[in-house]
């Protein structure tokens, strides 16, 4: 049976691309032999030559000859018996109606397209052969509107087989003038007519939405099961929602059920997840596949609460199957159910839908799938949005799996660590949203949470990890969950020899700061003592925003003589814990031999600078001048450092007003086109990120 669309996609309609130009001509016969004239009586002889390719070639050069003349060559090309040349010739057809000009006043003479109409349904009246037929369809197909009225007076003259070939014609043609004819053959009695013309109908949703979409619900109470079929794939491709009423009784059938679950996941009744999730508990192979895709797709939608309501209150077994076959890895031999394997569509798709579907019922064993697609690269993200879905009831299954995973054992880490990190990230958000719900509570919680706490010892055993991923995690993790007690731990962290590692535990040290300001304040002053801790005790001094007189004479210090971490470190604390005082430390800074350092210096100088924005003064005028010297330097790196602190390079009036510039460096002049005296534009690079 010919067809109106060939690829129906995975919601079983017509695409956007359907909607477009025929297909292009293949390149296995060059532009200059299809455009090269060559004299008719010659073509002629060539397509009666006993060489196949001899007939191509010619059948190709008809494209340019004279229509009228090309007419008998082109029937007889598209009779041919090769299947090379009958495309060949459709092409030259093709080509022969592009070519034409517009058709001219009535009585003039009939333009190529609507020649071609008269001459190939002739054909199709007079020969059997099955070829020509084939051929005649897609060239009626390339005519577009101008076949439309002759196809349809054919339809009413021709009998048999002939009738259906027209329908298919009509459908190609994409004119939706062709629809009246098309929706009359639906009251045919002919059985093979009705479904040829529902194809072509559908074959026509996109051109014509609304009269389509109204003639194919119609038809979902067709008397005959393959026009049902055809309509509801139309209507899944046009993404036309069908009442649950209608698809209720479509669902059950054998035939249509794959494409009733399809226009299921387009329902907008709260009915539809409630049917699928039950249908669940009994489904087999492809049909549990298609109705795990559908509730997959629901949830993406406005009915997700329903979804989630009603895998919650399906049989029990509902969420064991999910859990199943979301474990059935690749592989796994009879996984039931679904063996992923045959059902059109991916095992790593549909196995992810049913983790995310698996925690959503919260299905016993959810969490120990998703702890366990952690380790799958594909699954990854799938798993977190599980652990989330699970939320407290996943820690146990991962806190198991910690257990198991943390040890100073190298070896056992290989392969492991991106899963590991990432469930100690998952749960230690899940550990945040909980503390979040418990302060929160009236009353407050009264007693700690052991799983909690069991939580926290992994995270704590973690920090030490020979892996970088696993470390840095635990390091974070200690910023949100973490206790006073973790104070020392952190502080070791920061002289560790990795340097993501020491990162991890600056910022882990200045969040436990924030939370814990007291203890970190007792902390600072035995830190200020030790040159090793002087790191440590600038992370904190920045972290609590505020610092004394003492506390100030170590940063002053500790930017001149420390070691490189400890100078970036200092005068980032200085500039933000003593303010304008500062401006002396940063303008030494910014000559440190040290990258790190001159960096900190220009970032901290931009930020100063920023919050001297509304005010007047011999400050932001020092500020100002430092920020001069930034821009002159013509360090690209310095100034995009500046730049991202907040100094305002590029807008801020000061740098575009020459009475406010009271000797400002002559590279500041130009204000946002300046260049430096390396000939480098005064702002940042664009995109560049220390």
């Amino acid at each position: 049976m010919s067809r109106a669309f060939d690829d129906l996609g995975p919601y079983g309609g017509p695409r956007v691309s359907d909607a477009g130009p025929w297909p292009t001509e293949p390149e296995s016969i060059a532009p200059s032999v299809r455009s090269t004239p060559m004299p008719i009586a010659a073509i002629a002889a060539a397509l009666a030559a006993d060489d196949a390719e001899e007939r191509r070639q010619a059948a190709a050069r008809l494209g340019r000859a004279d229509v009228t003349e090309a007419l008998p060559l082109l029937l007889r090309a598209l009779g041919d018996p090769d299947w090379r040349v009958r495309k060949e010739a459709t092409y030259a057809c093709h080509r022969l109606i592009q070519a034409a000009p517009p058709q001219g006043a009535e009585g003039e003479r009939p333009s190529a397209a609507q020649l071609l109409v008269g001459a190939v349904l002739g054909a199709l009246r007079e020969s059997d052969d099955v070829g020509l037929r084939n051929a005649a369809i897609e060239v009626l197909g390339y005519c577009g509107g101008d076949a439309t009225p002759a196809l349809v007076a054919a339809l009413g003259e021709l009998t048999g087989d002939e009738r259906k070939l027209v329908v298919d014609a009509l459908g190609r043609t994409r004119d939706p003038a062709a629809l009246d004819a098309l929706y009359a053959a639906l009251a045919e009695k002919d059985d093979n007519l009705r479904q040829s013309a529902i194809e072509a109908i559908a074959g026509m949703g996109l051109i014509a939405r609304e009269r389509v979409t109204d003639i194919l619900y119609e038809r979902l109470g067709d008397r005959d099961r393959f026009v049902r079929l055809t309509a509801l794939n139309g209507l899944n491709g046009l993404e036309a929602p069908v009442p649950w009423r209608v698809l209720s009784l479509l669902i059950d059938d054998p035939i249509l059920r794959s494409a009733a679950l399809v226009a299921a996941a387009l329902a907008e009744s709260p009915e539809a997840p409630r049917a699928l999730s039950a249908a669940l508990a009994t489904a087999r192979g492809g049909a549990f596949a298609q109705l795990v895709r559908a509730l997959a797709r629901l949830v993406e939608g406005p009915l997700a609460s329903h979804v989630v309501d009603a895998l919650r209150a399906a049989p029990q077994e509902v969420g064991a199957r999910l859990v199943q076959a979301a474990s059935a890895a690749p592989g796994s031999a009879g996984a039931e159910p679904p063996s992923w394997r045959g059902v059109g569509v991916d095992p790593v798709s549909g196995r992810a839908q049913a983790l995310l579907l698996a925690a959503m019922a919260r299905a016993p064993g959810a969490a120990d799938a998703a702890v366990q697609a952690m380790i799958e690269p594909a699954l990854v993200e799938t798993a977190q949005r599980a652990l989330g879905q699970l939320g407290g009831e996943a820690l146990p299954a991962v806190l198991a799996y910690l257990d198991r995973h943390i040890d100073p054992d190298p070896d056992l880490w290989e392969g492991l660590d991106d899963a590991t990190a990432a469930l100690i990230d998952g749960a230690v958000a899940i550990a945040e949203q909980r503390g979040r719900e418990g302060a929160l509570a009236h009353p407050p919680q009264p007693a700690a949470d052991p799983t909690l706490d069991e939580l926290l010892g992994a995270v704590r055993r973690s920090v030490k990890s020979p892996s970088t991923l696993v470390a840095t995690s635990a390091l974070y993790g200690l910023a949100k969950i973490g206790t006073a007690d973790d104070f020392s731990r952190v502080v070791s962290q920061t002289r560790a020899i990795s340097l993501p590692v020491a990162r991890a535990a600056e910022c882990a040290l200045a969040g436990l700061s924030e939370r814990y300001p007291e203890p970190a304040r007792a902390l600072a002053r035995p830190l200020m003592q030790v040159e090793e801790t002087h790191l440590a005790a600038a992370i904190v001094i920045e972290a609590l925003g505020t610092a004394d007189p003492e506390e100030i004479a170590f940063l002053t210090s500790a930017a001149s003589v420390g070691d490189v971490h400890a100078r970036r470190a200092a005068v980032t604390a200085i500039a933000a814990a003593a303010g304008v005082s500062a401006l002396e430390v940063l303008s030494l800074s910014l000559a440190d031999e040290e990258r790190e350092v001159r960096l900190a210096a220009a970032r901290a100088l931009g930020r100063l600078y920023a919050s001297l924005a509304d005010r007047a003064g011999d400050e932001r005028t020092r500020a100002r001048e430092l920020l001069g010297l930034v821009r002159a330097s013509g360090e690209p790196e310095l100034i995009s450092a500046a730049a991202q602190g907040g100094a305002p390079f590029r807008s801020d009036p000061p740098w575009g007003e020459a009475g406010e510039r009271p000797g400002a460096p002559a590279s500041m002049e130009g204000g946002e086109g300046s260049t430096s005296p390396s000939g480098m534009s005064g702002g940042p690079p664009s995109g560049k990120v220390l």
